[in-house]
């Protein structure tokens, strides 16, 4: 019972740290791990938990071969053998904190522009219902998306965006250094996206080469994903159109040799079968690879086919690493705090307090108390929070009718009263008021609310709502740095929020602006 307590102290407390982790990154944005490399560190204590529960178990399997455990109380009447399993715990923590101290987190307290340089590279994703064949492994276009994150994040000071396409093409991510905003876009792309289908590749390389910066110096480069089941156009003529204006086109063949079947699904998203031609056949995808290669070589690129779970991006990147790099800027964090400090002065007393700690009863426990002490930080005392106005359904009601009524100070003031009321959802009341302060004009109030109601709420379509008007706001006082902060945490809690999405791409196109009027100045 004490090891599997044990293991279940261990899952817990590592549970914990890596909630706590995520919930800092969300809320800290310029949070980071200056030494990544360190992770192997975080495997020293629940390796000493193995060490530590087989000696356990030895020592109590020798003292029960050779005493009675009655016996044994009475021998050792001082003895207290679950303290050295609570020794063990605090020993484990201290060195779970060293281990965490050497990941040095950070946190960036001054933003400043730093040049980049790199290549442009627009990335063509095909979302056609092809894709959705699962011959490689997975579906084509699972592959597909864990493909371009792997481009993505191989990236470095070069700018990215992302066009998908099936019987027409749309971009979905504008060029940008923001490559983690791309790889956010890929979350809600499915078949659904587009609702003409087909395979425009010839459409998607001319998307993509109009959405390239005409000014810029940088290399252009067209990086293609589909099954090359070109229905649509002429892709080989557009192919050879972008290199006649120095933009390399590449792809990626998404199928296998042999195809797939094309699976059909309701609306649910649950799969009801497989596309069948008009003898009741199913239809079979299969890789047009030949005019693939032949688009490549007009667009003077690379091509590769995917294995099973696997694409092989090498030619690709070894490519990029020839070309000419343009110059551009981008806003970074130059100076942080480091906070590993912390983690090994909680380690070190932990380390104190575990020896001072005695095994038997019959030792003093004021040793414990003053390791206990060094715990003690000067702290400020907490306002007591004053008890909430009671509130009521009926406040709540007659705060969305005069919403309805366009009274916003009413709808302000009946909200406020409401959120006593103690069965309502967590920060919906919240919420309500900073429509009701941005419908009067309050915006510093209105953006005060929203906070207040994602803090609250713990349904992800609340917070995610309260995040997306934060970002709304920001962008109507011009705070485009803001807002795409904004929008991209309300993104992380729903992705599928089309609205959320636009948001976005106006508030990074105009930090975009805002950065090159600023370039002019």
């Amino acid at each position: 019972a004490h090891i599997t307590g044990l293991v279940v102290f261990e899952l817990l407390f590592w549970a914990a740290i890596g909630g706590t982790y995520l919930l800092i990154k969300t809320a800290v944005p310029q949070f980071e791990l200056h030494h990544v490399s360190a992770w192997p560190a975080l495997l020293i204590a629940p390796i000493m938990l193995l060490f530590f529960a087989r000696h356990y178990l030895w020592k109590q399997r020798r003292i029960s071969q050779h005493v009675d455990v009655k016996l044994s109380q009475t021998l050792w009447p001082h003895a207290r053998p679950r303290r050295s399993i609570w020794k063990f715990i605090v020993w484990r923590t201290a060195i779970a904190f060293l281990a965490m101290g050497m990941l040095a987190p950070k946190t960036g307290t001054r933003l400043k522009e730093v040049e980049a340089k790199g290549v442009d590279i627009m990335i063509a994703l095909d979302v056609s219902r092809s894709m959705m064949a699962e011959d490689l492994g997975m579906s084509r276009l699972d592959l597909a998306k864990r493909t371009i994150e792997r481009i993505v994040g191989s990236l470095d000071g070069d700018r990215a965006g992302l066009v998908v396409f099936a019987g027409d093409a749309y971009v979905q991510a504008p060029l940008t250094l923001d490559l983690a905003a791309v790889k956010l876009f890929l979350d809600a792309i499915g078949p659904e996206a587009i609702p003409v289908q087909g395979t425009a590749i010839g459409t998607a390389i001319e998307l993509c080469a109009a959405s390239f910066d005409p000014e810029s110096q940088a290399s252009k480069v067209v990086m293609i994903l589909t099954d090359g089941e070109n229905h649509e156009d002429d892709a080989l003529a557009r192919a050879d159109e972008a290199s006649s204006s120095g933009i390399k086109v590449h792809a990626a063949g998404m199928a296998s040799e042999a195809g797939g079947p094309i699976p059909e699904f309701d609306r649910y998203g649950r799969q009801t079968g497989y596309k069948e031609d008009r003898n009741g056949q199913p239809v079979v995808s299969i890789l047009d690879e030949r005019m693939l290669v032949a688009m490549v070589e007009a667009g003077d690129g690379t091509y590769v086919r995917a294995r099973s779970g696997y694409v092989d991006l090498s030619p690709f990147l070894d490519s990029l690493e020839t070309l000419d790099t343009g110059k551009s800027t981008k806003v970074a964090y130059t100076d942080y705090v480091h906070q590993f400090p912390w983690f090994f002065l909680v380690g070190l007393v932990l380390f104190l307090l575990e020896g001072l700690w005695p095994l038997s009863s019959r030792r003093t426990t004021s040793a414990v108390a003053i390791a206990l002490l060094l715990l003690a930080l000067p702290a400020e005392t907490a306002a007591q929070p004053t008890p909430s106005q009671q509130g009521s359904k009926g406040d709540a009601v007659a705060g969305t009718q005069a919403m309805v009524d366009r009274d916003y100070a009413a709808a302000d003031s009946l909200f406020a009263r409401a959120e006593g009321w103690e069965a309502a959802e967590p920060g919906q009341l919240a919420l309500n008021r900073g429509f009701a302060l941005a419908g009067s004009g309050s915006d510093e109030d209105a953006m005060k609310a929203f906070q207040r109601a994602a803090a609250l709420s713990e349904d992800p379509v609340i917070k995610a709502d309260a995040w997306n008007n934060v970002g709304n706001l920001l962008l109507g006082g011009q705070d485009a740095e803001g807002a795409v902060g904004a929008y991209k945490e309300a993104l992380r809690l729903d992705p599928t929020d089309a609205d959320t999405r636009y948001n976005l791409s106006l508030a990074m196109a105009m930090r975009q602006q805002q950065q090159d009027q600023e370039n002019q100045d």
